[in-house]
């Protein structure tokens, strides 16, 4: 078998030809090696990971508002950021094109909401905050404070407990920067119903109130020691009610305007009582004063003091009746014994002075005293 050989030069032309076919294919995979090797370390190093919902581009709306997230059949879904024309702005999730879920609002003017949404309005646990510096962190219900929550002032002033309608309603307390400290009932913001004040003064008050005042029935205590029972109306005592003093002194009956006015009782620590009219804490009009040592007095008073007509009976059987200047007999009256003998005619200071007339034994003269001293 014999076979043909090719000449020499066409095989080195081919050998050649070969070789650069063969160079061409080897630098075409080394290239392309190396640019799945660059493909490969650019997707690690995250240059071209797909943005995720919340860096997405915002998109503009027909109104003119910015959304960034996902939109289906139109309407938006999950989470998203939607910036109105005059810049609010509400980043949370959404569901049916409404704010559902968790999320926070912000308007222009810098308040703030964080918290649970319901079909586009607040619904559920939350924190609202005021551009002043006031917040509120409790339940919503359809956008309104509803159920318990707390709402600080920027001034320090703290409320804590129930809420309806987006005003203070049910039972609750507040408490003032200075101190004082009301529990109790609310009704439209106003401590209204029962409840009870302390204030590090020392003034207390235990009892009804009406629009933030107190009204009606309650007790109070006071700096000095004091302490009140009774009707209150607008903050002051007024109606029937019990002052007690630390000095032991007692008053029960009618006040108005804070001080006794009116029909009452006035008790002193020395056994000394009085029963009739006062004017603003001062006995005035028709009363009767006890004294311990049995006197008694019945008449009329005025600026406290006995003035006017009046009675004054001792223990052992002695009475005048008659007239009185200041504590004092002065005028005309008549002064009697335990014995049927008496004197009527002029007194000064309390004593039998000037002319009158003098009965003893059945039978009645005139007379004539001087400070006491009978000279005619």
């Amino acid at each position: 078998m014999f076979y043909d050989i090719p000449n020499t030069r066409n095989l080195t032309e081919t050998f050649r030809a070969g070789n650069l076919s063969l160079f061409r294919s080897v630098m075409c995979i080394v290239i392309s090696i190396l640019v799945v090797g660059c493909g490969s370390d650019t997707t690690e190093s995250g240059a071209n990971v797909a943005p995720s919902a919340v860096s997405r581009d915002f998109v503009d709306l027909d109104d003119g508002a910015r959304f960034s997230g996902d939109i289906v059949q139109g309407l938006k879904q999950g989470f998203g950021v939607y910036i109105w024309p005059n810049g609010d702005r509400y980043e949370g999730n959404w569901q049916d094109d409404a704010m559902s879920g968790a999320g926070a609002f912000t308007d222009r003017s810098g308040r703030l909401y964080d918290g649970q949404w319901k079909a586009g309005r607040y619904n559920g646990e939350g924190v609202y905050k005021w551009p002043s510096g006031s917040t509120y962190k409790g339940q919503f219900v359809d956008g309104l404070k509803n159920g318990n929550g707390s709402y600080t002032w920027a001034d320090g002033r703290v409320y804590v407990g129930e809420f309806k309608n987006d005003k203070k309603n049910g039972a609750g307390s507040y408490q003032w920067p200075d101190g004082r400290k009301y529990t109790g009932q609310f009704v439209n913001d106003a401590r209204t119903g029962r409840g009870r004040l302390l204030s590090p003064s020392g003034e207390n008050y235990d009892g009804q109130f009406v629009e933030g005042a107190q009204h009606g029935s309650g007790n109070a205590s006071y700096p000095d020691g004091s302490t009140y029972e009774g009707e209150f109306d607008e903050d002051q005592k007024v109606g029937r009610g019990t002052m007690k003093w630390p000095s032991g002194e007692i008053y029960s009956g009618q006040f108005r305007a804070d001080t006794p006015n009116g029909a009452g009782i006035m008790q002193w620590p020395n056994g000394n009582r009085y029963e009739g009219g006062f004017v603003s804490g001062i006995m005035q009009g028709r009363g009767k004063y006890y004294w311990q040592d049995g006197r008694v007095y019945d008449g009329e008073f005025k600026h406290g003091a006995r003035t006017g007509k009046g009675s004054l009976q001792w223990p052992s059987g002695e009475r005048y009746i008659g007239d009185f200047v200041s504590d004092t007999r002065e005028g005309r009256g008549t002064f009697s014994w335990p014995d049927g003998s008496k004197y009527v005619g002029s007194f000064s200071q309390s004593q039998l002075h000037g002319r009158g007339s003098c009965t003893a034994s059945g039978q009645t003269a005139p007379c004539r005293f001087d400070k006491g001293v009978r000279i005619e």
